[in-house]
């Protein structure tokens, strides 16, 4: 986690000089902020990929005629990557309505551990590779110089072509194919004389349970010893439009 949070700092570290230039007394595309309609672009992101793990604790068989109870929990997580396109529509003077279709890769690593003794038990590496749709609506304070904050929100329906059954994976359990998602976050959008640069940090989450029906034979433990799996990202990502 504090690899990827450097990362994060490092980036806008980075971008903080170019957002300095962009400030002056020249006010840089206002036919696009004020009167062009429809807006293109790209985006570039950073995510970490989470699960909120809701444990059964209830009595599994680990093998061998021994019983016991497991729980898990996401360790070591990772950074993936997002690379979505951009259609913006202007509603209004402070209102619009995006479309950000692209793909989302990340990775968690859930532990499953004894519960008697704290030691672990087992270790697996979930990968998934999500085609994705973010809706958003974004409202945008009002412009001072050369910059403008925005707070957006939406949803976001992510099908995971990634998607096995348990034994397939190895993994002993599955995940779902399509989860729905509730997005919210907050961004700065900076303009230059060519282009808009954003900064955004989004935070994205699902009520959908992730975890699916599939399971190994012999290895039906890790799949009983959970209950629910409920995904959840964030993302920081630089917008270009």
């Amino acid at each position: 986690m504090k690899r990827v949070l450097f990362i994060f700092f490092f980036l806008a570290a980075g971008l903080l000089p170019v957002a300095i230039q962009a400030q002056g007394t020249e006010l840089y595309l206002l036919r696009y902020d004020y009167v062009r309609r429809w807006r293109f672009g790209f985006s570039l992101g950073i995510n970490v990929f989470d699960f909120t793990v809701i444990n059964s604790m209830r009595e599994v068989n680990l093998g061998t005629q021994q019983k016991g109870v497991l729980w898990a929990d996401v360790v070591n997580p990772q950074a993936g990557f997002n690379i979505n396109g951009i259609v913006d529509y202007r509603l209004s003077h402070y209102f619009n309505l995006r479309a950000l279709p692209g793909i989302c890769f990340g990775t968690r690593q859930l532990n499953f551990y004894n519960n008697d003794d704290g030691s672990l038990h087992h270790r697996m590496t979930l990968e998934s590779n999500y085609v994705e749709v973010p809706i958003l609506l974004k409202f945008s304070a009002k412009r001072v110089s050369n910059y403008r904050p925005y707070l957006v929100s939406g949803v976001n329906p992510r099908f995971n072509m990634n998607w096995k059954t348990a034994e397939q994976k190895g993994n002993y359990i599955s995940s779902v194919v399509f989860e729905p998602f509730v997005e919210f976050g907050a961004g700065l959008d900076i303009y230059f004389y060519f282009f808009k640069l954003s900064l955004e940090f989004k935070y994205s989450g699902t009520f959908i349970n992730n975890l699916g029906s599939s399971m190994v034979a012999g290895q039906e433990a890790y799949h009983d010893a959970l209950s629910r799996l409920n995904s959840q990202l964030f993302i920081f990502a630089i917008h270009i439009e």
